[in-house]
């Protein structure tokens, strides 16, 4: 009798054994969470980098785009293959006719 409750006790150490630091055990779970944890917080500073980078480049397209516009109305400057037209308003001139 006291052979077979030795066995059973070998075998209960093997499964505590097993369920703390074989394969899927705690200690790999932990291991696995810290790891986890540690790259969602890398992924998190990348998004926002790449959302800064993201604006930035918005900013520039933007940017270009305010400059355009004000090198097309104060200097007239046109594209090639376009087409300037000049639209006068009447309704200011007719007041001030010589």
């Amino acid at each position: 009798m006291k052979f077979v409750g030795l066995i059973f006790f070998v075998i209960g150490i093997g499964l505590v054994y097993d369920i703390w630091f074989g394969r899927n055990g705690v200690v790999q779970y932990e291991n696995t969470t810290q790891a986890l944890k540690v790259a969602m917080q890398r992924s998190e500073k990348i998004n926002r980098i790449n959302e800064a980078i993201r604006d930035e480049i918005t900013d520039l397209k933007q940017g270009n785009l305010a400059i355009e516009d004000q090198a097309r109305a104060d200097l007239g400057m046109i594209k090639p293959q376009e087409t300037f037209y000049r639209v006068i308003d009447n309704s200011q001139n007719n007041g001030h006719r010589h």
